[in-house]
């Protein structure tokens, strides 16, 4: 059975609700606005600094979330119509190896953009500490790019400043999971289409950029130039100056001289040179990167069956779920939960996604539930009732928030936090004007925002209180495992 309905409640209302099921995309909660950061957010120290600005940790006052907030002002020469692109990009991203964006506020001074806290730095700090990385290791960090490059190519999206600075461990551990940043210099693109501005770092630049007519598979080549320096601590095209190394890019082979290589397996080696193409139409295309056997022995197979299971069951029965359950569960997912608390489904998430696109087609998860002997299901509903944005696919977020153990992701802060996200007018209270401001880019329609109120308004007040609204949600609904 879904949320109970509030007492003395109707029960042909929650009825008809069940007939009208709401799912709401992540970028729905990613809001522009004017305000002061201070309102919402605790500034702790500052992380980071650049030609861009600076960059703080901050702890979100409500769920006591830590972020990571770039500051940028707008005092300083800075181009707003590209920032402004950035941050739309980010938001219709949804990939768990790339950075969230959480939100973005204005002041008078700066644009602030709060977004994942990713503690394990640079990849290029790893690099310099360790000279360079395992055979084994570095495959584990190359799967973690390559999957999120294919899923941009596959949204017609083309990065163009791939390196290791932008490139972050999501904590300190050794196995930490990489997460790709800065999309300031990404542009979509259309089949065949060649570009013209120059754009890259100069050792991992493609020698068609620097002639200025280049496609996406510039993406390709700078992530063949950090696997070779992954594997032996140094780029493949050096100079003592930029122009230097411009000429060597475009003249000179890949060679394979330092000691460091002849531990390095054929397979590897193979892969750079296929990435390393000048030729850009010989040169390997991201998905064939991610399909080649080196990649591949690092892609998460179906192994922890249980857990596969009880994540495809929970998707199951996220169809009985109440229409306001399913909001904050949304809501909770995509702006409170740290990725190190869905480790391991996001694992599943990747065994079920055969072809690598950071989406789950219906035939993926039909496969998923029949390999964990799962037969008698409606599919089409699954579908219907996760898939909050219409697109006829599961994305990660919309995974994640339909397969996950609610009771173990919420606590008391987040709903909290969930709650005055709803609570536009700050009043202590969710009305119908409120949810009306907070779905205002959605398609959801005045009824179901009536239900939504009727079905958790115990006190017959027209509004949701905090207590009214914790009820409904951390009602025993069903058990979710």
């Amino acid at each position: 059975m879904g949320c109970c309905a509030a007492k003395g409640q109707k029960k042909e209302i929650f009825r008809k609700s069940t007939n009208r099921k709401l799912s709401i995309s992540k970028k729905v909660f990613i809001k522009q606005r004017n305000g002061k950061v201070i309102e919402n957010y605790e500034l702790v120290s500052k992380i980071g600094e650049g030609s861009y600005g600076q960059v703080f940790l901050v702890t979100h006052r409500e769920s006591k979330a830590q972020r990571a907030m770039k500051s940028i002002s707008l005092g300083q020469s800075i181009d707003l119509d590209q920032l402004i692109i950035e941050v739309s990009i980010l938001k219709e991203l949804d990939h768990p190896n790339i950075v969230r964006i959480f939100e973005v506020i204005k002041d008078e001074k700066t644009i602030n953009i709060l977004m994942e806290n990713c503690t394990g730095g640079e990849l290029y700090e790893r690099i310099e500490k360790n000279n360079h990385f395992s055979e084994s290791l570095a495959s584990q960090y190359m799967f973690d790019m390559v999957s999120a490059i294919k899923y941009c190519h596959e949204a017609r999206l083309v990065h163009r400043d791939l390196k290791p600075e932008n490139i972050l461990f999501e904590n300190d551990k050794e196995n930490a999971r990489l997460k790709i940043i800065d999309f300031g210099t990404s542009k979509y693109f259309k089949p065949n289409e060649k570009m013209q501005r120059f754009i890259g770092t100069s050792f991992y630049v493609a020698p068609e950029v620097i002639d200025k007519n280049y496609d996406e598979k510039c993406d390709v080549w700078s992530l063949g130039v950090i696997l070779y320096v992954m594997l032996c601590g140094s780029p493949p095209f050096y100079g003592k100056t930029t122009e230097d190394i411009y000429k060597s890019i475009k003249t000179k082979e890949v060679i394979f001289r330092s000691k460091n290589w002849e531990t390095v397996s054929e397979n590897a080696k193979s892969l750079i040179i296929r990435m390393l193409n000048k030729d850009p139409i010989k040169r390997l295309s991201i998905d064939e990167v991610y399909s080649d056997p080196w990649i591949q022995n690092k892609k998460n197979n179906v192994s922890d069956m249980p857990l596969t299971k009880i994540s495809l069951e929970n998707m199951h029965k996220f169809q009985n779920e109440c229409n306001l359950k399913r909001v904050t569960m949304s809501y909770i997912i995509s702006q409170l939960v740290v990725s190190e608390e869905v480790d391991e489904l996001r694992k599943v998430f990747e065994s079920l996604d055969k072809n690598g696109d950071g989406k789950l087609t219906k035939n993926e998860i039909l496969e998923g539930f029949k390999y964990t002997g799962v037969i008698d299901l409606d599919l089409e509903r699954i579908m219907m009732d996760c898939d909050a944005d219409n697109n006829g696919y599961l994305d990660y977020t919309e995974f994640l928030t339909a397969a996950c153990n609610w009771r173990k992701i919420t606590s008391k802060n987040r709903l909290f936090a969930a709650f005055k996200a709803l609570d536009n007018d700050g009043s202590g209270k969710i009305s119908f004007n409120d949810l009306i401001e907070a779905f205002k880019s959605t398609d959801v329609d005045n009824q179901q925002i009536k239900e939504i109120i009727e079905i958790a308004d115990a006190n017959g007040d027209g509004e949701i209180d905090l207590e009214e609204f914790e009820r409904i949600i951390m009602g025993n609904s069903y058990n979710r495992v």
